[in-house]
C-alpha cells in the first residue's frame, strides 16, 4: 500500500490531536467531579473508602502506557461507584471523545508507512510501521494506549442491587473472506512462510468461501448486574464488560449494591472452535479451516 500524501498525513494528524485533547479535558473534567461530588464507592481489595477512590480515578484516567507495562496490555480494576447526575453526564462525556479516538485512529488503522529507524549498529534501515503509531510519536503521544484510549467506562442506567464479577479465559472467532485473508498476507511481505501460505489459499476448494481468524485467548471480566426494577431500557437484568468500575445513578440511596468479587470462575469457553478442523490452516497467521456442513436428513 502506498504512502499517504502528506497533505492527508498532515489532515488525521491534526485530527487526532483534536479529539485526545477533547479526551483529556473531558477526562480532567471527570476527575474534578469525582473528587467533589457524592459518591458511594467500593474496589476490589481497597482498605480504605480513600484508597478505593484513587483508584477509581486513575482507572478512568490512565490512557498512557505505564514504564513497566505490556504493549496491548490494559489494567483491570473491578469497583462500582454511585454518583451523582453530574459525574455520569462527565462519564458519557469521556465515553463520547474516546468514541471520537476510536474513529480518528480507525480510518488509518490499516495505513502503514516507511520509517527509517536505527538499526543498531550505527547504521540506519527502513521500516514499514503502523501510520496511527507514527502520528502519535509526532505529536509527542507514543506512550498513548490505544486499547484503554477506547475502553469506555461502564455507566448503568439503573440502580443495581447486586453485582457478581465472572472471570473467563476466551478467545473471539472472525469470519473472514479468502480475499480478507489473502490482504492479510499481502501485508506481512516476504515474511517467511508467507508464499507457502498464499499457494495454500488458492489450492482450497471454491467451496471453502470463508475461513476462521482465530485470536488469541485473553481474560475476559463480566458483571453480572441485578437492578432494582428495571434500568432505562426495561431491563432487570444485565451482563457487560467491566475492566473498568461500574458507575450507576445513586439517587437517594446510602448503601452501595451487594457486590460479589470473587464468584467461581467460568469454564473456558471456546466460541465457534468446534465448527473448525483441529490445526492451523496457515502457519504466518492463526487462521481455520471450517467444517463441512453435515448434509441435512430429508
Amino acid at each position: 500500500m502506498p504512502d499517504l500524501p502528506t497533505s492527508d498525513r498532515e489532515r488525521h494528524k491534526l485530527q487526532i490531536a483534536t479529539v485526545l485533547r477533547e479526551l483529556e479535558e473531558a477526562l480532567e473534567r471527570l476527575l474534578q467531579a469525582l473528587t467533589h461530588e457524592r459518591l458511594l464507592v467500593s474496589v476490589e481489595g481497597a482498605a480504605s473508602e480513600r484508597e478505593a477512590l484513587r483508584r477509581v480515578c486513575n482507572a478512568y484516567a490512565d490512557v498512557r502506557y505505564q514504564p513497566d507495562q505490556d504493549v496491548n496490555e490494559t489494567p483491570t480494576v473491578l469497583g462500582v461507584v454511585g454518583g451523582t447526575a453530574s459525574v455520569l453526564g462527565r462519564a458519557n462525556d469521556v465515553n463520547a471523545a474516546k468514541g471520537r479516538v476510536r474513529e480518528a485512529c480507525k480510518v488509518i488503522q490499516n495505513q502503514r508507512v516507511r520509517v527509517p529507524v536505527k538499526d543498531g549498529q550505527g547504521g540506519r534501515l527502513v521500516k514499514s510501521l503502523p501510520l496511527v503509531r507514527v502520528l502519535l510519536r509526532e505529536l509527542q503521544a507514543s506512550d498513548l494506549n490505544l486499547l484503554a484510549a477506547y475502553r469506555k467506562i461502564p455507566v448503568l442506567t439503573g440502580r443495581p442491587e447486586r453485582v457478581a464479577y465472572v472471570r473467563a479465559e476466551t478467545r473471539a472467532v472472525y469470519r473472514k473472506t479468502r480475499a480478507d485473508i489473502a490482504a492479510m498476507l499481502d501485508r506481512l511481505g516476504d515474511r517467511p512462510g508467507v508464499d507457502q501460505d498464499r499457494m495454500r489459499l488458492e489450492r482450497l476448494p471454491e467451496r471453502d468461501t470463508h475461513l476462521a481468524l482465530v485470536a488469541e485467548h485473553y481474560a475476559n471480566v463480566r458483571a453480572n448486574v441485578r437492578f432494582h426494577g428495571l434500568d432505562s431500557r426495561n431491563r432487570g437484568r444485565l451482563q457487560l464488560s467491566a475492566e473498568l468500575p461500574l458507575l450507576y445513578p445513586l439517587g437517594r440511596s446510602t448503601a452501595l449494591p451487594s457486590i460479589d468479587y470473587h464468584p467461581e470462575p467460568t469454564a473456558e469457553r471456546r466460541p465457534r472452535v468446534g465448527k473448525l478442523e483441529e490445526g492451523a490452516f496457515l502457519s504466518t497467521i492463526p487462521v481455520y479451516r471450517y467444517r463441512p456442513t453435515p448434509a441435512r436428513r430429508r
